[in-house]
């Protein structure tokens, strides 16, 4: 029922177009995959204002449900496209990332995007780890109740599977650029044993769902260890390859990590770059030959009245748009700009209703979208 077809590939650069067939329906790539952590994207938008802002998919996180005793009740509804009434391909998070942000992240003050744009960050302790990770898992003292949860790459599997989604992922350890190379290579081997534990489980596992599997390839900032992760990922017998963790400080050193994985990485196999999607990485990143990657980024920002623009982003809580009546950009087609005005959306934020974030929402990812179906096209032309 999977499967990926590349459809074009620049003469200009490494960037490709492709689709992913899925059960759920095709998403052509490259292919912005929004965050949707609970299973609906924040801002109170319904299944129906998402699939109008013209997403193709998105990604759920299974931590959460674990967490909060929720797997077993969305597995008898059939998984998380009943249960959230969402008919679009859904990818889940193996809970890998969680290790990161209440882990190390938390300890250390990391964000995902903080730890990867920020040269000047230092090893300084700023809050309490909630993780501690041995052979057999990853330990979690919840932040919600602090209990003590155990997450092993079987747990994860189970969870994912009765998640139902269409793509699930390897449970990994999401590592930090504050990392040395004997912390990643460590996490990283460790990454790749668990790896193996998740597919023995799904292999031995006699009812499977139609599910698809992404492996992660980490390593930090080190090239030898993202070359030996690579290596060992391109082994396993998994649909599509993701680029996790640490990825540098800077740009530059971001696009010279995905550079290293991608001149290993099965060719064949869709290629997805985890936690990033900023606008102003977007074209580099699909330039290096990226078919998908996800980010909270768009819809957070929205939510605090950034707008994505043609002209960048502006700032709709500003006191000098409350008289500007007009579309936040010119024959945009998405439903905040054909039936509300910049002025109206300001109003709306500094009377703190709910309804600006939620259009601003469905607008940041129409216009993303857009964004990426004339990439698309010009990837096809050969101009890009």
């Amino acid at each position: 029922m999977f499967q990926f077809n590349i459809l074009k590939k620049s003469l200009k650069s490494k960037a490709r177009i492709g689709e992913i067939i899925t059960p759920h329906g095709k998403i052509q790539t490259p292919a912005f995959i929004p965050v949707a952590t609970l299973g609906v994207i924040k801002s109170g938008l319904s299944p129906f204002e998402t699939i109008q802002s013209k997403v193709q998919c998105q990604i759920t996180n299974t931590f959460h449900f674990l967490d909060l005793d929720r797997a077993d009740q969305v597995e008898k509804m059939g998984g998380l496209h009943h249960f959230f009434n969402f008919s679009k391909p859904i990818f889940t998070d193996s809970g890998g990332f969680q290790i990161f942000s209440l882990g190390k992240g938390r300890e250390y003050g990391l964000g995902k995007i903080n730890s990867i744009f920020n040269e000047n960050q230092k090893e300084e302790k700023k809050g309490n780890n909630l993780l501690k990770i041995s052979a057999e898992g990853a330990i979690f003292s919840s932040p919600r109740d602090g209990r003590k949860i155990l997450l092993t790459p079987e747990l994860s599997y189970k969870i994912q599977k009765k998640l139902g989604a269409d793509f699930i992922y390897l449970l990994d350890i999401c590592g930090t650029p504050l990392d040395n190379h004997a912390t990643a290579g460590t996490e990283t081997r460790l990454s790749h044993q668990w790896f193996e534990r998740f597919l023995t489980t799904h292999y031995q596992d006699k009812v499977k769902k139609d599910q698809a599997i992404f492996a992660i390839v980490q390593g930090g900032i080190y090239k030898d260890l993202r070359e030996e992760s690579v290596n060992f990922v391109n082994n396993l017998n998994v649909f599509g390859i993701a680029i996790g963790g640490a990825l540098g400080k800077n740009k530059k050193e971001m696009y010279k990590t995905i550079s290293w994985v991608q001149g290993l990485a099965d060719p064949l196999k869709p290629r997805h770059l985890l936690g990033i999607g900023d606008m102003d990485v977007l074209e580099k990143i699909i330039r290096l030959g990226i078919d998908l990657f996800d980010c909270a980024l768009p819809t957070r920002i929205a939510r605090h009245g950034q707008a994505l623009t043609s002209k960048g982003g502006i700032d709709l809580k500003s006191g000098k748009y409350k008289n500007t009546f007009q579309s936040i950009e010119e024959k945009c087609q998405c439903p905040a700009c054909q039936n509300y005005t910049i002025a109206q959306i300001n109003f709306l934020f500094r009377a703190q209703e709910q309804l600006a974030g939620k259009l601003l929402t469905i607008h940041n990812l129409f216009f993303l979208e857009n964004r990426l179906e004339e990439i698309r096209k010009r990837i096809a032309m050969s101009k890009f």
